[in-house]
């Protein structure tokens, strides 16, 4: 006997359970249950999981938790972990908040259109390499300020870079800043 397409919908009032049918997008439902106002959740047989609320998704977890053990975990095998807040904001809070790129090749980049801010008692930066380049201004301001350079401290200014051959001051910024076009 040949397999019989198994298919389950059970409207009840105020909700509908089902299981085998195809939705509006044209995927194969494993698992649903929705309410009559649109709200619910949805397992499809390629293995995606949707759900869909029409305001706030409220979760509490780590109620009962132990130090050290995790209150949520979130984690993509493979692929991406996008978070969107197309007409608001993103907001992070915690007691501390760590961001880490893994792998030696591994970044964090932050991507602004018009400001990025730094306000912390203390702000450290250690690295191999630090560029800073400004297409406008830089301005470096505090009680006291500190320079060392182990094998070369300098500094110069604008006119200093006039007074040097053209091809002079294109070779230095060329040579300085390869890297951090690229």
């Amino acid at each position: 006997m040949a397999d019989q397409p198994k298919e389950f919908y059970d409207k009840k009032p105020g909700f509908v359970v089902k299981s085998g049918t195809v939705d509006a997008a044209g995927k194969v439902t494993d698992y649903a249950v929705f309410t009559d106002n649109g709200q619910g959740m949805q397992w499809t047989t390629d293995g995606e999981h949707k759900m869909q609320c029409r305001k706030t998704s409220y979760e509490l977890c780590g109620i009962d938790g132990k130090d050290g053990e995790p209150g949520k975990v979130i984690r993509a095998k493979k692929g991406d972990i996008v978070i969107e807040a197309l007409d608001g904001d993103i907001i992070i809070r915690g007691k501390n908040i760590r961001l880490v790129g893994l792998d030696g090749a591994g970044e964090v980049t932050v991507t602004c259109g018009k400001q990025f801010n730094v306000n912390a008692p203390i702000q450290s930066f250690k690295g191999g390499v630090s560029n800073t380049v400004m297409s406008n201004s830089c301005s470096i301001a505090a009680q006291s300020v500190e320079s060392t350079g182990n094998i070369q401290n300098a500094a110069n200014s604008g006119v200093e870079q006039a007074q040097s051959s053209i091809l002079s001051q294109i070779l230095g910024v060329v040579t300085k800043f390869t890297q951090f076009f690229s």
